[in-house]
């Protein structure tokens, strides 16, 4: 309030009305667009996931399933951490790989970069399951395709 009569009394009170009018329309403005909530949803990807499968779905001429389950030429486990890091460990085909990299999620999409590898997808989880899907989109050298990943978390 000292602050408005200063203002009316250094500028006027046309000044001050004009001041006001400002004043009340930001304030009205603010209530009418609160700031927008963001989910927490990504808190639930914090901690280690075990690979479950991988569904790769091809869009050649005739559409390629190829299905890849967990056993001991195929392990993988994947670490999330709320520091936006992220470990993993691969076992495929009997060569072992392990790196660290970081992540990122807004809403359902993921981000994971891992050195100069940067994969985009969507994820969805589900009691103990954690589904990535990534798509590929065709080019003139590679049909597009689709790949299913499926985790379950480690208690």
């Amino acid at each position: 309030i000292i602050l408005f009569i200063k203002i009316a009394r250094e500028f006027g009170m046309k000044t001050l009305s004009i001041l006001c009018l400002l004043f009340f329309s930001i304030l009205l403005l603010a209530q009418n667009n609160p700031p927008k909530v963001t989910s927490h949803n990504h808190l639930k990807l914090i901690g280690s996931w075990i690979f479950e499968s991988m569904t790769t779905i091809t869009q050649a001429k005739r559409e390629e399933i190829k299905i890849v389950y967990k056993d001991k030429n195929n392990v993988e486990s994947l670490s999330f951490f709320e520091s936006g890091s992220i470990s993993f460990k691969v076992i495929n085909d009997g060569i072992e790989k392990n790196g660290k990299g970081v992540w990122y999620s807004e809403e359902n999409h993921l981000t994971i970069i891992v050195d100069s590898d940067t994969t985009y997808g969507t994820y969805q989880i589900q009691d103990s399951l954690l589904t990535i899907v990534t798509k590929t989109v065709e080019s003139d050298k590679y049909y597009g395709y689709n790949t299913i990943l499926n985790y379950k978390f480690q208690k």
